[in-house]
């Protein structure tokens, strides 16, 4: 029971602190004409050698990337949306939004 409610509180956590994520402006907006999975595809194990417990899921216009530290939470998060063509419109925060910028680099390399 104790296991549950730690995971639980888990979840629960990391769902707001993506929520705190999107609260501040994207630091980067990007557009590409490929495909939600084509940019699922590249990106997410681009994340994932950056944050090795970064994890990628389906939602309804697309992806979202995520990754997670165990203190503080989500560090940063990728949207994936479908647009009106078949392409991609991408945005992507983070709670570091240092000079290499290495979440807005992954995402701009599979653009």
């Amino acid at each position: 029971m104790k296991n549950l409610l730690l995971i639980i509180l888990f979840f629960g956590v990391s769902a707001c602190s993506t929520k705190s994520l999107e609260s501040d402006p994207p630091i980067y907006v990007g557009h590409s004409l490929k495909s939600p999975d084509e940019m699922n595809k590249c990106l997410a194990p681009k994340w994932v050698a950056l944050k090795a417990s970064s994890t990628s899921v389906p939602t309804e216009k697309g992806y979202q990337i995520s990754s997670s530290d165990e203190w503080m939470g989500a560090v940063s998060l990728v949207k994936i949306d479908k647009t009106y063509n078949g392409g991609s419109d991408i945005k992507v925060y983070a709670l570091s939004k240092g000079l290499s910028d290495p979440w807005g680099n992954a995402a701009r390399s599979c653009m």
